[in-house]
């Protein structure tokens, strides 16, 4: 009589008994093969996840060519305006819209300033915002800071005022 719990069919179709020792053999086997395996490449992964990585290091640049040198030289000019104007103009807040850079002025000073004045100082704020690049122009969108009434718009190339 052959009992049904040691029967195994094996893949070339033969009838072979397989003792439970043998079997148990075969599953401890395979988790030792797993343990052995698995378990200290999941240590591995975790120790590299847990150790600090340094910084890729920076590129070397080349110098400057004078191109641009001469967009940084200008760059600081018109960061330099800039700041005077914020200091001690009309220019009372600057954001960076989606659309146009936005500036709230003083809008009584503003009106006093010649149209001159007004065009070099949106021509400092679209240099400020293309790091200086000649080929390249912001727009600028003026608001007078209490109301927030449009006074005036630099498309890159135009000033129309309000």
């Amino acid at each position: 009589m052959v009992k049904s719990f040691g029967t195994d069919l094996c893949s070339d179709g033969s009838n072979r008994f397989i003792y439970p020792q043998q079997r148990r053999f075969s599953i401890a086997a395979c988790c030792v093969i797993w343990l052995l395996c698995v378990f200290p490449a999941s240590r591995a992964h975790g120790q590299t996840e847990s150790q600090v990585v340094p910084p890729a290091p920076t590129p070397q640049l080349g110098p400057m060519t004078q191109e641009q040198l001469e967009m940084a030289a200008r760059f600081e000019e018109c960061r330099r305006k800039l700041q005077e104007e914020r200091t001690s103009g009309p220019i009372t807040a600057l954001r960076f819209g989606s659309t146009a850079i936005e500036i709230d002025v003083d809008g009584t000073r503003w009106k006093a300033m010649s149209f001159d004045a007004k065009l070099a100082l949106v021509q400092t704020i679209s240099c400020y915002a293309v790091a200086g690049n000649p080929r390249l122009n912001a727009r600028v969108q003026v608001l007078d800071h209490l109301d927030q009434q449009k006074l005036g718009y630099y498309d890159g190339a135009v000033l129309k005022l309000q």
